[in-house]
């Protein structure tokens, strides 16, 4: 082995970095603790309850107003299912996340959304929120917001409804005639999307997965097993939104605590800031900075987003490296960390989808597999990602009996929140 690959190899070694250092079986059975434990009492896993059980009759030509709030754009648009149930999505618009470019105060983060929303608000009786932050969801379909991730900025909104704050907006500015607003993540409004989808009916169960700017799963769950929450039909289910970015019982290494010290809030979201695509770039560049400060190669190393990571692992060496800084053996050094950080990621992804198919106790034959609903750049877009995923589940699931397809809806948030906002 050239001596470059040799030294980043003893640097991941010396961090354990690599995905050898995780065991699969540990680290599923501590996740799989973790979810029991959410479902009882207070966990690093909310295991928060929806109160969404699933889709029901979808009425058709009726158009739902439609939000989307994750990562860094805000979406809004109209939607409304044909004869077939197609989504027809129209008067589709976006902005940055309130938020993210500046601190806001309660009235101006709900007031953003208001104005942004005042001229299709007269054209829908009812608001479909896929609303993708840590929230608590109230048996009238609201949410209260627990805390805000990715670097979104509005402290005075955290323990507010999140409905009645967007209602109460609208109000002030004269929009009254909205019948209700059903608030649910991206990951809930992505199952939602993939069960109303023709087929489903074949699939034992659902997987909720975002692997984007952030992390989270969902499934549903019993209401006998969720204790934390007196009063449950005991023989129904409901929609499970883990918030598993929040996780943090995974192995980290001193590399991740030097990361998450440098970052907002860096004693929460573990998990996320090991894979979600607005940390992973930046957690790559960090350990690449790392490996240069510990003479592994000579280089100036950029700061990297999602998406110039995946250029840089397609070959890019200038989205990693500034010109005239390195030579091709740093180049090829500092892809072989980039690489193991990303194995880990995928790694870790298969973990928690692994633990919440156990969970399921579903997809056990091959005629009714379980469902993988996934959403998603980093899943879908970062460089031989999904087949990193798919390659520890096929190994994983065979080994336990369990039987899985991944099924990709365009618009899947979108799609969903209209699902629930029409149908709940």
């Amino acid at each position: 082995m050239k001596d470059n690959l040799i030294k980043a190899e003893k640097f991941l070694s010396k961090h354990r970095l690599s995905s050898e250092f995780y065991n699969f079986d540990k680290c599923t059975d501590d996740f799989l603790a973790e979810m029991e434990k959410g479902l009882s009492s207070s966990s690093s896993l909310p295991m928060i309850p929806t109160y969404i059980e699933s889709a029901g009759e979808l009425p058709l030509d009726k158009s739902v107003l439609v939000l989307d709030a994750g990562g860094t754009n805000f979406r809004a648009a109209l939607v409304k299912f044909d004869s077939d149930k197609n989504a027809v999505i129209s008067n589709f618009k976006k902005r940055s996340m309130p938020g993210i470019e500046r601190e806001l105060s309660k009235s101006e983060f709900f007031g953003e959304i208001a104005d942004f929303i005042m001229d299709l608000a007269p054209k829908a009786a009812k608001i479909g929120f896929c609303f993708s932050y840590a929230m608590e969801k109230t048996p009238e379909r609201d949410g209260r917001l627990l805390k805000f991730s990715k670097e979104i900025k509005a402290p005075e909104v955290e323990g507010c409804l999140v409905g009645k704050g967007v209602l109460d907006a609208l109000a002030e500015r004269g929009v009254s005639h909205i019948e209700k607003i059903i608030l649910l993540n991206d990951t809930v409004a992505t199952m939602l999307a993939g069960k109303s989808a023709p087929g489903s009916e074949n699939y034992d169960s659902f997987i909720g997965l975002i692997v984007g700017t952030g992390i989270n799963a969902c499934y549903q769950e019993k209401n006998s097993n969720i204790s934390k929450v007196p009063g449950l039909q005991q023989t129904e289910k409901q929609i499970i939104n883990m918030e598993s970015g929040s996780y943090h019982e995974a192995p980290s290494t001193d590399i991740d605590a030097a990361f998450r010290a440098s970052t907002v809030d860096p004693a929460i979201y573990h998990y996320e800031k090991m894979i979600s695509g607005a940390y992973l770039g930046p957690l790559c560049s960090f350990t690449l900075k790392s490996a240069a400060s510990e003479n592994v190669f000579e280089a100036e190393i950029k700061n990297m987003d999602g998406a110039g990571l995946s250029s840089f692992m397609d070959g890019d060496d200038s989205s990693a490296i500034e010109a005239g800084s390195a030579d091709s053996a740093a180049a090829e050094a500092s892809r072989l960390i980039c690489d193991a950080v990303i194995e880990r990621a995928a790694l870790l992804t298969a973990v928690k989808l692994t633990a919440v198919a156990v969970k399921s106790e579903s997809g056990l034959s091959t005629e009714h597999p379980i469902c993988i609903c996934p959403d998603g750049s980093t899943f879908w877009m970062l460089s031989g990602f999904r087949d990193r995923v798919e390659k520890y589940l096929k190994a994983e699931f065979s080994k336990r009996g369990l039987h899985y397809v991944i099924k990709k809806v365009d618009n899947a948030p979108v799609i969903g929140a209209a699902v629930a906002g029409l149908t709940n």
